[in-house]
């Protein structure tokens, strides 16, 4: 996949001096741009100690794909913005897909553009942006965004770029007519006469948070799927579809994200889930594989053969990665680890054990000193074991209604 270079042309020599704070903006907008799925680029990370100034940032800017100048107080007077604008209209001139879009930061106004250096370029004629003080540099305008998405698409540097491309293969047998009813009834903007960026869109519009409050509410997703999902011939291509759009569509994204992070923070891995219906945490760790196959998951049954309970259930995860790791063989404990580690380095994602009960502190103690590969997932109606804080990641989780909704359309569809 290919990330979109966006070059920002900035002048920050005399922030500090005036105060204006214009640099607070072009740190935010940076992070914006990652979030977008673009690359920045940026001065301060192309030249190194003796560049010259000229050469070196003009063929970074005919390497990038666009230009955003961020027009501070001083930047209208800048030479190098000048430069570096100027660069840029000529890019678009040669290629009128080079972006170039000037965002005006507070104190700045349009009138301003005339008598200073850049009025020389007319930047008029092209689309604007105005970065209000009232938003500040943590609310980057969603016009940035907006401007930036059919470039990103085009590019396929789309958010989880590997499922569209899984998700898009499964629509290959869907008729045109079929892609197109379906982009309408998910509110989707598409390219005439081209099926592939169709598909590819609609695979994005699937993929998108679309939650609703419970059974029977109006839902595009659902909608859409009736119209598209009988031509798709395999079985086992609709029920991938299904797999994935319906977590994607139901499972807050602030979840999802949380489990990757404790999968990637270095510390114990154990959460906490508020629900009461078995299918849901497969559908929430389906939902933070963000892979065409999702991570490993099974559910823990502690045992009832005389041994204590929480050494009862570290006997039953031990048999599931027995069986589902080590091929039945009997490994010991450097063994076993080494094995999960090459299992979650091919897989993309830790080995997931779901316990459907409240947490036990000395369970909860024991399980990740005896499996710190493990990802343990206590599911429970009331979520946290009783008031007071809880020692322990919760997920938002849903409502009672939402979560009925997301597992009765998953076995609908799947069915």
């Amino acid at each position: 996949m290919i990330r979109p270079r966006i070059f920002l042309s900035h002048s920050s020599s005399q922030c500090s001096r005036d105060g204006c704070g214009c640099r607070e903006y072009l740190l935010a907008l940076e992070d914006h741009l990652r979030a977008q799925g673009c690359e920045p680029v940026v001065d301060r990370h192309v030249l190194g100690g003796g560049d010259e100034w000229n050469p070196k940032l003009l063929t970074e800017i005919k390497k990038s794909h666009g230009l955003i100048l961020l027009l501070s107080p001083h930047a209208l007077d800048s030479f190098y913005v000048l430069q570096e604008a100027g660069a840029a209209a000529y890019e678009h001139a040669a290629n009128p897909r080079f972006l170039l879009l000037p965002v005006l930061l507070p104190g700045v106004r349009r009138r301003q553009l005339r008598g200073s250096r850049l009025e020389q370029l007319n930047l008029g004629r092209f689309d604007m942006v105005d970065w209000s003080a009232e938003a500040g540099p943590g609310e980057p305008p969603a016009k940035i965004a907006d401007t930036l998405r059919p470039l990103a698409e085009c590019l396929g540097a789309e958010p989880h770029p590997e499922v569209t491309d899984f998700l898009a293969g499964r629509l290959r047998e869907v008729s045109d007519t079929a892609l197109e009813r379906t982009a309408g009834i998910l509110g989707l903007a598409t390219l005439a006469y081209n099926t592939g960026h169709t598909r590819r869109i609609v695979a994005q519009g699937l993929l998108t948070e679309r939650p609703v409050d419970g059974p029977g509410d109006p839902c595009a997703l659902r909608t859409a799927l009736t119209v598209f999902l009988p031509q798709v011939g395999h079985s086992e291509h609709r029920a991938d579809i299904v797999d994935l759009v319906v977590p994607y569509a139901r499972v807050p994204q602030g979840d999802a994200d949380l489990l990757r992070r404790l999968v990637r923070g270095g510390g114990e891995r154990v959460t906490l889930l508020r629900a009461s219906m078995s299918q849901t945490p497969g559908l929430y760790v389906r939902r933070a594989s963000e892979g065409p196959k999702p991570w490993a998951m099974r559910t823990a049954v502690p045992r009832h053969d005389g041994t204590g309970f929480a050494e009862g259930v570290v006997a039953e995860v031990r048999d599931l990665l027995r069986q589902e790791i080590a091929w039945g063989e009997q490994y010991d404990d450097d063994t076993l680890r080494k094995l999960l580690v090459r299992h979650e380095d091919e897989s993309g994602g830790p080995f997931t054990v779901a316990l459907h009960q409240p947490p036990d502190p000395s369970l909860v103690r024991l399980l990740p000193a005896e499996f710190p590969r493990l990802l343990f997932l206590f599911v429970h109606r009331h979520g946290a074991p009783g008031p007071g804080p809880v020692p322990w990641p919760l997920l938002q989780g849903m409502s009672a209604a939402q979560e009925q909704d997301m597992v009765h359309t998953h076995r609908q569809f799947r069915s």
